[in-house]
Order: structure tokens, then sequence, then C-alpha cells
């Protein structure tokens, strides 16, 4: 159970419970996954930075006799990070932090109070790392539970080229090393164990960036180690090819993609377009129930809206032959010959905000008669979205967030995220 949380307490009702995942969240994993394998979430080195000190923080304080589990630790670490960031600019909200209505207003900052459940937000950002963090090679682990996560000889090296501003240049020392350069890792087990109280660590904070020692720790993870360096590093060096051009088409296969990489890129667009679709026609018959009096929609009933984009883009998606099973089940109901047909198939595969009673369409458990976020999973929306991201339409948000993270990488992420506060600097 205590896997299943991960969290430390709702901010807001969790827009989960109205992620509508209409029996395809797989596919769409596999999707994302072959566009940049093994990226998770995330979309700045910070995040990954913060998720990895509490998981050595943790490691740490286990040595010194007090039982702790990664999560509690990262999570109570993120807390912090963000609280002090906030208190540093003046309260200003920004996307690199999170928990603005729950910290505010707070003053005790002890581990036992941040590590409490309803202390800080139900999404931290520590959960789009679950995948990074092994993959890159950053931590090893006996299972994909963040609580198995142990830090690698790299991830030794990450946290001591930020804390220490400066990379160790043979990960081989890094043993000897460590207990040497560790500092941080030692004041946080101190506030963990209720010895220290920590008011300013400017090192912690999101919205500083990582020092260039650490930047290039990172960049040799992500393009070298572990698991699907060879997209990833695909993906990269074609992002670094459209800095400052024009948006890239899906007419032409940019030389550093391989044709499979492409193929794949190119299908889940299709498939992210017909899921957006099929959402959207979902999303269109529960606000026509809710102006129903009897809020209910019986199939036999003539539709008051057209499915015929719905059904042009599961023709595209069925075009790219693909070779996904499950992707190709849902193009298949998103082109039955009946528009009827159709939505049985869709209210179906919903069940949640909206459920099909006989052949009548009725309200939900999650039902609320408005629009709902898009999207599959926990971590697909949480980034910003510049309107300069020069990428062609429907691609997988892990592109995307690769644009984000190379930025960052770059030093630029800034101008990227807040471009007006930056001509004001200028």
């Amino acid at each position: 159970m205590v896997e299943q949380w991960g969290l430390l307490g709702p901010e807001t009702i969790s827009s989960s419970r109205r992620t509508r995942s209409l029996g395809i969240a797989a596919s769409v994993r596999r999707f994302n996954d072959l566009a940049v394998p093994g990226l998770g979430g995330v979309w700045f080195g910070k995040q990954i930075f913060l998720a990895l000190l509490g998981v050595a923080v943790a490691e740490y304080v286990r040595t010194q006799g007090k039982s702790v589990q990664n999560i509690q630790v990262a999570n109570a670490v993120e807390a912090l990070a963000c609280w002090l960031a906030y208190r540093s600019n003046d309260w200003s909200q920004d996307p690199r932090l999170r928990g603005y209505t729950k910290l505010k207003g707070k003053d005790d900052l002890s581990f036992r109070r941040a590590s409490q459940r309803n202390f800080y937000v139900t999404q931290p950002m520590r959960m789009a790392t679950v995948q990074t963090l092994p993959a890159l090679g950053l931590v090893e682990a006996d299972s994909t539970r963040f609580n198995s996560f142990r830090c690698s000889d790299a991830g030794r090296t990450l946290i001591n080229a930020v804390t220490q501003k400066a990379a160790l240049t043979d990960v081989r020392q890094e043993h000897s090393l460590w207990a040497k350069h560790n500092s941080t890792v030692k004041l946080l087990a101190r506030w963990v164990q209720g010895i220290e109280e920590i008011k300013r660590r400017d090192i912690l904070s999101p919205l500083s960036p990582l020092p260039e020692a650490a930047r290039e720790v990172l960049r040799h993870q992500l393009l070298h180690g572990g698991r699907g360096a060879e997209r990833r590093r695909a993906a990269w060096f074609w992002l670094a090819s459209l800095k400052g051009r024009t948006k890239a088409s899906w007419a032409s296969k940019p030389q550093q993609i391989s044709p499979d990489h492409w193929h794949d890129l190119q299908a889940g667009a299709r498939f992210f377009d017909l899921r957006d679709e099929a959402v959207a026609v979902l999303d269109t018959l529960e606000k026509n129930i809710e102006t129903r009096g009897d809020r209910c929609f019986p199939l036999s009933e003539e539709l008051p809206f057209s499915l015929e984009e719905l059904r042009q883009a599961a023709l595209r998606y069925v075009g790219m032959g693909h070779g996904d099973p499950e992707a190709a089940r849902f193009a298949a109901d998103c082109s039955l010959d009946d528009p009827r047909d159709v939505l049985r198939a869709l209210v179906r595969r919903d069940g949640h905000v909206l459920r099909l009673q006989g052949d009548t369409v009725r309200p939900g458990p999650a039902f609320r008669g408005t629009p709902q976020r898009r999207g599959n999973e926990a971590d697909e929306d949480d980034a910003p979205r510049p309107g300069t991201v020069p990428l062609p339409p429907h691609i997988s948000f892990r592109i995307r967030n690769l644009w984000l993270l190379y930025h960052d990488m770059e030093g630029d992420l800034e101008t990227l995220l807040l471009p007006k506060q930056e001509e004001d600097k200028a």
C-alpha cells in the first residue's frame, strides 16, 4: 500500500479520477517509450536531482539506524525544496514548483511535518522519475518500485556534481570520496533525524539550474547510459538541430532519426490524435447529457453531433500499419460503420465518467458535465507548453519534454518558460 501512495496528501482532488484510460493505457505507454525510451515524465534536470537526492538521504539515514523509506524522504525533500524556492521568490508561481496552495502559510518545515500525508501535493515531481532513474543508470534496483532504488556510482557522481559544483572524473573513486563530498546529504540526514532545521539551501531550489558539471554528467547518462540510449540520443540531436529553426514537419524524416524510429513517432502521433478525438466525442456526449432533464442519452435517438472526424482519425492511424494490437482494436472500434456502435464501444471503454445501461448512456461516478483533461498518463500534462516548440502536431509528449530538457541542459530553459521576464531583464 505504501508504494501505491507515493504521495503526501492532496492539494486538490486528483485529476486522475477523471482521466479516461479507454483501455488503451498500455498502448499510450508503449508509443511514448518508443519515442524517447526511459524518459518518464521528466522535463528539467532538478526533477531528477531531487528524487535522486531523496534516495541518497534515505540510504544514509538507514545506515544511522533510523527506519525510513525512499518515497517518504524524497517527497519530503521535494516539499522542502519547493517551500524554500517559494520563500525566496516571494511566493510567485512557476511551472517548476508544486504545492503553492498547500505550502503557503506553513512555517514548520521539520521532516516530521513535511513527511505527513496531508502536507504536500498528490502528484510530487518524484513520480515522473520512477522510470527515469533506473533507465539512465542513476540507481540500482531489484524492482520498479521507488522504495527499492539505491544510488549507483553514476547517481552519486551526479549528486556530488550538484552539491560540490564539480564533477568527479572517475566514478571508481565514488565509494572513497562519497563521505567527503556529500555534505548536503549529511545535512538533510540530520534534518530527517530531527537534529537540524533547514531555513536556506539554495542548491535545492527547482528554480536554480544544475551547474555545468552536473549537466555534463546528466547529459552523458541521457545519451549513453542504460536502456534506450540510442533512441534518446537520436531524438536529442534532432531537437538540437531544430534550435532557432522553423517548425518541423512529418513530411520530412530528420537525418538523425532512423526509419523505424520515425515510423513509431508518426504512428504514435496518429494514435494520440485518435485518442484525443475519442475523448472529445465523449466530452461532447457528457455535455449533452448534462443539458437533459433526465440526464441520459438513449442511443436510439438521432445523434446531435458528427463522429466523422473520429472515424477519419482512426483510418489515418490504421493506414500507418503499426503492429500494436491494442491500438488496432481501439481504431477498429472508432471506425465502425454505425456511429451508434462507435458510441457504444467508447462508453463501454469509459465506464467511469459515462456508463452504458442497456442501450442508454447515463452518468458514471466521475460525471461532471464539463470537459475534462485529455491524456492517460499522470505525467503527461505536467510540463509547460511553450509556444515556441518547433515540433510536428500530436507528437509524443516525451519529445516535447525532451525539448525542454535539452534547453535546460543548454542553460536557457528560463527563456522558454518566462520569455517576457527575460526580455525585461535585457
